[in-house]
C-alpha cells in the first residue's frame, strides 16, 4: 500500500510539473521539449550503454569482480526505463543518471552494499577428512581448504 501512494504521488507531481512547464513555454513548447529530452536521452543512453558494456567485457576479461560494472548497467537502464516515461521529472532523473560520474558514484555505493551482503550471508566452506572430489583436494589458487574435525551439533530445538 505504500508503494502505490508514493507511485500515485510521484504521478501527480509529475502532472503538476507537466501543466506549469506547459503554461510556461504552451503546449507546442512542452511538446517540443519532451521529443528533444527523448531524443537526447536515447542518444545518451546508447552512447553511455556501449561504454558499459565494454567495462564489463573488461572486467571479465581480466576476472576482477565486475560489481560496478554490473550496478552501473542497471543504472544505464533504469536511465532508459525513465526516459520511456513521459514527464519532466522522470527525464530529469534519466539525465542525471546519464552522468557517468554520478553514475559511477551511485554504482561504487551499490556494489560495496551487495558485497557486504553477499559478504555477511556467505559461510566458510567446509571438506570433511576423507572426502572424494574437487573440493576435497587443496586449489593452490584459492589456498588449502578448512578442515573441521568432529560431528556436526544437533540443530537448535524449538521452544
Amino acid at each position: 500500500m505504500p508503494l502505490l501512494l508514493a507511485f500515485l504521488a510521484y504521478v501527480a507531481v509529475e502532472i503538476w510539473v507537466l501543466v506549469l512547464v506547459g503554461q510556461a513555454v504552451g503546449f507546442l513548447g512542452l511538446l517540443g521539449l519532451l521529443i528533444l529530452s527523448a531524443v537526447i536521452g536515447a542518444w545518451a543512453l546508447r552512447h553511455e550503454g556501449r561504454r558499459s558494456i565494454t567495462a564489463l567485457g573488461r572486467a571479465v576479461q581480466s576476472r576482477r569482480p565486475a560489481e560496478a560494472e554490473v550496478a552501473d548497467g542497471m543504472y544505464v537502464a533504469l536511465a532508459g526505463v525513465l526516459l520511456v516515461v513521459p514527464g519532466m521529472l522522470s527525464t530529469l532523473a534519466a539525465l542525471v543518471l546519464l552522468v557517468p560520474p554520478v553514475r559511477r558514484a551511485l554504482a561504487r555505493r551499490a556494489a560495496a552494499r551487495a558485497v557486504r551482503a553477499g559478504s555477511a550471508r556467505m559461510a566458510p566452506s567446509v571438506v570433511v577428512i576423507g572426502g572424494t572430489g574437487p573440493a576435497a583436494r587443496p586449489d593452490p589458487e584459492r589456498g588449502a581448504p578448512m578442515v573441521i574435525e568432529g560431528a556436526p551439533a544437533d540443530p537448535p530445538r524449538e521452544r
